[in-house]
């Protein structure tokens, strides 16, 4: 199961693969900024991926499109999108 890391809050919580980055947070009682209860149209809830890009699933079409829209850097992902795979840690600007 993977673990997911929230730096610098020095928190990590191990979950189920396929849960989504927001999932994780909640579950961690980590604060992630969201107005769209996790249905991927706000863009508040961007986290920059500071290890394990490559355990993120690749971006469907709905977040493509919310990256594009915010234009979200390349290193950034929507948590309540990106899906987990293997473990990965993430940090944002207002921790």
């Amino acid at each position: 199961m993977p673990t997911v890391t929230f730096v610098p809050l020095k928190k990590s919580k191990t979950i189920k693969a396929g849960a989504t980055l927001l999932a994780a947070a909640n579950q961690s009682e980590v604060p992630i900024g969201q107005s769209c209860s996790g249905d991927g149209i706000c863009g508040w809830c961007r986290v920059k991926v500071i290890e394990g890009a490559e355990s993120l699933a690749p971006p469907k079409e709905l977040e493509r499109k919310l990256m594009k829209v915010y234009k979200f850097g390349k290193d950034e992902r929507a948590a309540c999108l990106a899906v987990v795979r293997g473990d990965v840690a993430v940090t944002t600007s207002y921790w």
